[in-house]
Order: C-alpha cells, then structure tokens, then sequence
C-alpha cells in the first residue's frame, strides 16, 4: 500500500468519509426494507448484542492502531535526536586527531550531518526517500577514509578507539534510522479496522432503519468522529506530510553549530 501513502492527506480524509457514509447509508436504507418486523424483541435483543460486540471490537482495533502508530512516530523522533548526538560526539571527538586528518573528518562529517536532514514531502515519497537515502550513503562513504586518514601518526591508542567507536555509532544510527522511517502501520491492519469501522456503522443503521427512523445528527456526528480518528493514526505514518508534522530540529541545529565551529 506504498500507493495509499503518497496519496494528499485531504484525499484520504475523503476516502475515510465516503466509505463510513455510504455504509452507514446502505445499512440503514437495507434495515428500512425489513419494516417493523423487527421490533420484535427477541430479534433487537440478539442484534443490540451483535452491535455491542461490534463497537467493542471497534474501539480495541482503533485502540491497538492508534498506540502502534503513535509509538513509531515516537520512534521516529528518538531516531532523529540519537543521530544528531552521535555525529556531534564524532565531531567533537575528531578535534582530538591531528591536522590534516582532523579538519577532514571534520568537514566529511558537517557533510554527512547536511544529508541527513529530511526535507518537505520527501519522507512520504517513497522513490524520493530512496533517492536521498542513496545521495546519504554517498556521503557517509567519505567518513570512514576520512577517519583513517585523522588516525594516521603518532596518535594515543585511546584516542584512536574513542574516535573509531564515536563513528561507528554514527554509521550504526543511519540503519536504524531507515529502518524506524520505513516501519509503517501493516497494510492488513489498516484494512480490517476501515472494514471493521464501515461494518459497525451499517450495522448500527441497519438496527436504525429496521425501527424506522435514524438520528442522522448523531450518526454522521460519529461516522466524522471515526473517520478523523483513523485519519491521525494514518497521519502519524506520515511524518513530514500531513497534520502532525514531523522534524529534524535536532539535526538542522547540529548543521548551524558545525558550521559555525568550522567557519563554513
């Protein structure tokens, strides 16, 4: 489902609205068919059971996706923050190398700090996000010659590991900040609560229309309800497009400082 992803948040809102409505419309207008019949009272008893179930197993799914999809934009955050620390800790670390080998890795790593900042719209592109994932490893492929090259000389045994561990970790963070960037709500998920929510309505309707009559206030009230719930926790898998931003404050503040201490 990367196609649903690219897709304008305001066209998923709009697919979310559609496809609650005309269920909810569908189930009503099939229970007016039934007629009266149905207020027998065995009959409305087994169905209040039925929707209550239903609402039941609606709000646990919407429970479960809304916490899985908040806890990776959270994720995603953390993300952003480690990686910013570890290529300030290398940064900071370089300076005890000596020159030439110093300003070099230096500047490889203010280079590799520059592509690491996501711009607008990129991350919800996937083609895009690939292309600047590439450009990154471009970069990153500078630091690791630039790391020898501050290692050569007489340079202390602890300075040296200090600085190889201090890389490490800034190679170590790109992986896993690709892999929390690419971990998205399971597309199966995602489906069965839009299935799971549009059942619900039809089924509340339906028991509306089988007596006649249907409080549309309140039914469209909560199908718009619904649908804006499902919109964040599909928003939150968005995190540079949409209503709930993401950023990379962190790493565009580590860009300005770096290139203040350079000069650059």
């Amino acid at each position: 489902m990367v196609w649903f992803y690219q897709l304008p948040i305001w066209v998923v809102a709009a697919l979310f609205v559609t496809v609650l409505f005309l269920a909810m419309e569908a189930g009503f207008r099939f229970g007016l068919r039934e007629g009266r019949a149905s207020k027998n009272s065995e009959k409305l008893s087994r169905g209040d059971v039925t929707l209550a179930s239903m609402f039941a197993l609606l709000g646990l799914l919407l429970a479960f996706t809304y916490s899985f999809a908040l806890n990776r934009a959270d994720l995603r955050k953390q993300a952003v923050v480690a990686e910013a620390n570890a290529i300030g800790t290398a940064f900071l670390r370089a300076d005890l190398a000596e020159e030439p080998g110093r300003t070099v890795l230096r500047q490889a790593l203010l280079e590799y700090a520059r592509s690491r900042v996501i711009k607008p719209k990129v991350a919800s592109d996937t083609e895009q996000a690939r292309q600047e994932i590439a450009r990154s490893l471009e970069v990153q492929a500078k630091l690791w010659p630039a790391t020898k090259l501050a290692l050569q000389g007489d340079v202390p045994v602890p300075v040296q590991t200090s600085i190889v561990q201090s890389i490490n970790e800034v190679l170590d963070q790109h992986s896993r900040r690709v892999e929390i960037g690419f971990d998205r709500l399971p597309a199966v998920v995602l489906l069965l609560l839009v299935i799971i929510a549009a059942t619900t309505l039809a089924v509340a309707a339906n028991d509306a229309g089988r007596l006649g009559s249907m409080n549309r206030r309140r039914m469209n009230a909560f199908a718009l309800i619904l649908a804006a719930l499902m919109l964040i926790i599909v928003d939150f898998d968005q995190p540079l497009d949409g209503l709930i931003l993401g950023n990379s404050d962190s790493l565009v503040d580590l860009v300005q400082n770096l290139e203040a201490t350079i000069g650059n």
